[in-house]
């Protein structure tokens, strides 16, 4: 038999076998054994999975499905008057309709996060069989299979927080989440699960629900995203801390990649369309939606937690009522804006400015900032709070931890020591010329800068009385005064202030306003003298009282006055306050009573540092104390423009706070305190003045020179001293003795002025007795007889009331020879 026979025989034999019924038979009943026994077990396996798996579906059953798109109730924020000024949303969203979310987005979200989302009860089993295989295979978990129903679930009803509390597993999370999104399949739509998710799910930086996403990373509504966008927000969801397009473009550029392929797997893209996207720059344009947050919001959300705890409003509906006034919180905003906008808006403006700047969490912003801050002496209430320019860039608030030179706002506090110390408001300070290297700022070499004069061209007047020097804010004036006062005595009074002084070094740099201190410290310091010399304590209270969504007091504070401590003398405190009035009419800050309400009572001080980079403005009522400062964040010793001064940039904010607050906080004028002396002198030698005391000016209108009085009101403390006539408009003698000021009073008081009653003497006047224009007022009559006729008494200046018209002089050319 050969080889083709043998193999036909078997052929044979095996058809013969399978045609056998007793194959078949023992065939099915081995299946059919088996089909038992695997009934058996799957039926104990299901029993098994029922018992185990009851307790879940029990809790899962337990959850309210009304509550799944209840997502926050924002809190009211009201001001002392109770006018809204903003709402509290723990979480920044909006929360918009599906139908405003475009399809090309939906299918992104699919891609990146369910793509059997329209097919499944909720729950995607071979998803789940699939990760379960993946996890198994790698070793760990690197698949989680949730679909989007189950990510609303678990966000919707915190269950990962529920675990924690009750120290379960990640898989007994898993099996309530899986019973719970089939609940809420059963109970609603695709699409309003959908919109659910949208408005609820985190997408990194800040930003929850896909209208604050849009808004925040691209700077459009949702409804304009193409398919770039949509694939660049979808991708963040996985991972928001580390996926965001801000802070990791990288890792967000691999996340969105990976969604633009699978959109081509649920048919959203082709391929060529997805290899072209892949390759496209993403490009970021952040307009993040405001929800309301400021610097002053957050001052209030920490006082918030502290009486009511970290989550007090988690539940939302309070009426949050605080100390702030509305309209002078947006009278400083407002003007802040302006004139740091008019600064940016100078020709040759060399700094970055603030509608250039393109948020980036990881670079902060470097354009002009600014900031202002106002307090209720007697409570310590802050009716204003503007820590910075813009907190969605820069929640850097500079109220609380900001800390800069003071520059020439210093200068009260040097003025109230000589004051304090003895030193007349008429004291003769040398105004010359003071090399800077005595000081030692603005460089090492040259002439110390006039800057405290804030004008283009300042210029030494040779002497000034101590009232000039803070009137002008003279730099080497005050200098030369604090060489008088000293160094050590100085730092020590102005630690008395509040001012962070005690570890300046002793160097004469401080006289110019070198050492730095915050706004809240300058602020509290100047508002002694408004407060007659008295410090209030550093208590600044935000928070008035709270109620719950039924009207209900939470909480409420206790009114106290603030604790007050005599720092300067009130003789002192009144002579500093009457400078700076004086600076306001004639001197470094005049303007400052410009279109102000008619019964403004306040005062106070601008302050320029010598690099510019730094303008302050403080001053008070006597009921409010306000300051305001304008610079650079992280100022390194550049200007913010050359002639940058305070005038322009931080008294104006001060000026638009004040007036707004005026019809609420009127105060009172300041009154002369009962060891307040007055006395006429002549401003500019400090001296009793003459007849002579005027000074010629040339009207600039008329080109005609004016005789302007030079006579003023000063004041001095109650006590016997002697000032001179005045020597500079001469009708005195030096060899004669000084006067008593004391007896000086006396006999005016016993005695009946005789007065003229016309400007001008009729008939001959041999001894040139015709008095000048301001003699003829009662009220500006000297009260004095010069003890010896003027040296001018050897001229005939009886036409001296004659106004002469003088040509104005030819330039004048010198020639080399």
């Amino acid at each position: 038999m050969d080889f083709e026979d043998t193999t036909r025989n078997t052929r044979k034999r095996k058809r013969i076998f399978l045609l056998r019924g007793g194959f078949w038979f023992a065939l099915l009943l081995t299946l059919f054994g088996l089909a038992i026994l695997g009934g058996i077990c799957g039926l104990m396996a299901y029993n098994h999975f029922e018992q185990y798996t009851e307790p879940y579906r029990e809790r899962a059953a337990q959850y309210d499905l009304e509550l799944i798109n209840e997502i926050e109730h924002p809190s009211l924020i009201v001001d002392r008057n109770g006018k809204e000024i903003g709402r509290f949303f723990v979480q920044n969203r909006s929360v918009i309709s599906i139908d405003e979310v475009p399809e090309i987005f939906i299918d992104a979200l699919r891609a990146g996060e369910d793509q059997r989302f329209h097919e499944h009860d909720g729950v995607d089993y071979l998803g789940v069989a699939r990760a379960l295989y993946l996890n198994w295979k790698a070793g760990r978990t690197t698949q989680g299979a949730s679909t989007i129903t189950q990510q609303l679930a678990r966000n919707a009803y915190d269950l990962e927080g529920e675990r924690k509390r009750r120290g379960e597993t990640g898989v007994q999370r898993k099996i309530i989440e899986m019973f719970l999104a089939r609940r809420i399949e059963q109970r609603y739509s695709k699409r309003e699960i959908l919109e659910f998710y949208l408005n609820r799910i985190y997408f990194g930086s800040g930003y929850y629900g896909i209208r604050s996403a849009s808004l925040g990373y691209l700077g459009k509504e949702p409804s304009e995203l193409n398919a770039l966008e949509s694939a660049a927000i979808v991708g963040c969801i996985k991972n928001p801390a580390n996926l965001t397009p801000l802070r990791h473009p990288e890792n967000n550029r691999k996340s969105r990649n990976l969604v633009i392929g699978r959109m081509v797997d649920v048919g959203a893209l082709k391929r060529g369309e997805a290899m072209e996207l892949m390759a496209s720059e993403l490009k970021l344009n952040p307009k993040p939606l405001r929800r309301g947050t400021t610097h002053v919001y957050e001052r209030i959300a920490e006082a918030v937690g502290r009486v009511m705890g970290k989550d007090g409003l988690a539940e939302g509906g309070y009426t949050i009522h605080t100390t702030i006034l509305k309209e002078a919180q947006q009278a400083a905003e407002k003007k802040l804006e302006e004139v740091l906008l008019a600064a940016e808006s100078r020709e040759g403006y060399a700094h970055q400015k603030h509608a250039d700047y393109i948020k980036n969490e990881e670079v902060d912003p470097e354009y002009l900032q600014g900031a202002c801050l106002m307090v209720h002496q007697a409570t310590g209430e802050v009716l204003v709070h503007v820590g910075g320019r813009d907190y969605t860039e820069a929640p850097y608030d500079f109220i609380e931890s900001g800390s800069r030179p003071l520059g020439t706002a210093y200068f009260p506090f040097i003025y109230a020591t000589a004051l304090q110390a003895g030193m007349l408001p008429t004291r003769r300070l040398d105004d010359e010329p003071m090399d800077n290297r005595s000081v030692m700022v603005s460089g090492r070499e040259g002439i110390l800068g006039e800057w405290g004069m804030e004008v283009i061209k300042p210029r030494y007047e040779g002497e000034v009385t101590l009232r000039r020097g803070l009137e002008a804010s003279k730099i080497s004036a005050t200098v030369r005064l604090v060489d008088q006062i000293g160094l050590e005595r100085l730092i020590e009074r102005s630690s008395v202030y509040g001012l962070p002084m005690a570890d300046a070094e002793i160097l004469r740099r401080v006289a110019v306003g070198f050492e730095p201190a915050s706004l809240k410290q300058l602020t509290r310091a100047m508002s002694v003298f408004g407060q007659k010399g008295k410090l209030a304590d550093e208590s600044l209270i935000y928070l008035d009282r709270i109620e719950n969504a039924e009207g209900k007091v939470v909480y409420e504070r206790r009114a106290r006055a603030r604790s007050a401590t005599r720092v300067l003398d009130e003789v002192s405190a009144f002579q500093v306050d009457s400078m700076l009035r004086g600076a306001a009419d004639r001197g470094s800050s005049r303007g400052l009573y410009e279109n102000m309400p008619t019964d403004f009572h306040g005062a106070g001080k601008g302050g320029t540092t010598h690099d510019f980079g730094d303008t302050w403005f403080a001053g008070y009522t006597s009921e409010l104390s306000c300051g305001v400062w304008t610079g650079f964040l992280n100022n390194n010793g550049e200007a913010i423009y050359t002639g940058a001064f305070s005038r322009d940039l931080a008294m104006p904010v001060w000026k638009a706070a004040m007036a707004a607050a005026q019809p609420h906080f009127a105060g009172k004028p300041m009154e002369r305190v009962q060891a307040v002396v007055a006395e006429k002198i002549c401003a500019v030698s400090g001296q009793r003045p003459t007849q002579y005391c005027q000074q010629y000016i040339e009207n600039p209108e008329t080109k005609v020179v004016e005789a302007i009085s030079t006579v003023r009101t000063e004041y001095f403390r109650e006590r016997s001293f002697r000032i001179p006539f005045c020597q500079e408009h001469g009708g005195a003698d030096p060899s004669q003795p000084e006067i008593n000021i004391s007896e000086i009073e006396t006999s005016v008081a016993e005695a009946v002025p005789v007065r003229p009653q016309s400007g001008v003497l009729l008939g001959d006047d041999p001894y040139h007795a015709d008095l000048p224009a301001f003699a003829n007022k009662a009220d500006q009559q000297p009260s004095f007889v010069p003890r010896k006729t003027s040296v001018l008494d050897s001229f005939d200046l009886s036409g001296q009331e004659e106004q002469l018209r003088l040509p104005r002089p030819g330039r004048l050319i010198i020639f080399d020879k």
